[in-house]
């Protein structure tokens, strides 16, 4: 697989192109709908030795001095350019962890996440999460990194693969057009724990083999 950095249109157009295996995008990731640019987001498109696209992941900033996720995304700002339109047609969104109204400052959103049915299984949430939030990090200057994620995705481990430290469950109740109604949990982390996390993952793939060493004592 082949991963490279791709534009917010071939996001969309990934996700209509699979739509049998991929819900609609959240409106974080529309420029027509959530206001987003190439300013304040980027795109990882990962595709397979014939260039079909196996693989995505995004993630967009959000500069929140004054106020917080739970002030954000209550009031649909974090979702669409215009949220009383949104407000209009239904569309809305309650957090209930208390963390919400202490996630401030730069916050980057990290979603968009899809395997296709054959790249699944195969680790790569492990690595292509981090990719991005180094990225992110380093880009941004991030304070804090989010990700939504429907209570399914959690219970099948994926925020745990992907190395959320925190993860608050089953606290997200969001109707956003055009994705429809989900119940959400929130994974959650610092840049502490971000770059404590991803210091770990370099360790661990450095470490030496010591399996044929562990083989050869046991011989002698």
């Amino acid at each position: 697989m082949t991963l490279s950095f791709a534009s917010l249109q071939d996001l969309i157009e990934a996700n209509k192109a699979n739509s049998d295996s991929w819900r609609p995008l959240v409106p974080v990731f529309d420029e027509a709908l959530g206001g987003v640019t190439p300013e304040t987001a980027f795109v990882l498109i990962g595709r397979n030795k014939h260039g079909e696209v196996v693989t995505t992941q995004a993630a967009r900033i959000y500069d929140w001095p004054g106020t917080s996720l739970k002030d954000e995304a209550a009031s649909l700002r974090m979702f669409f350019a215009d949220p009383d339109a949104a407000f209009a047609r239904g569309d809305r969104c309650k957090i209930t962890t208390p963390i919400a109204e202490k996630i401030s400052g730069r916050v980057v959103f990290s979603g968009a996440v899809w395997y296709r049915r054959d790249f699944r299984g195969k680790d790569l949430a492990t690595i292509q999460s981090r990719i991005a939030r180094a990225y992110a990090f380093t880009r941004w200057n991030s304070d804090f990194t989010i990700g939504m994620m429907a209570d399914a995705v959690i219970a099948g481990g994926l925020a745990e693969r992907a190395g959320y430290t925190k993860i608050e469950h089953s606290c997200i109740e969001l109707v956003a057009s055009p994705l429809g109604a989900m119940r959400c949990g929130l994974g959650w982390m610092q840049s502490d724990e971000l770059l404590a996390d991803l210091a770990a993952i370099m360790d661990r793939v450095n470490a030496p083999a010591i399996g044929p060493r562990i083989a050869e004592d046991a011989n002698h």
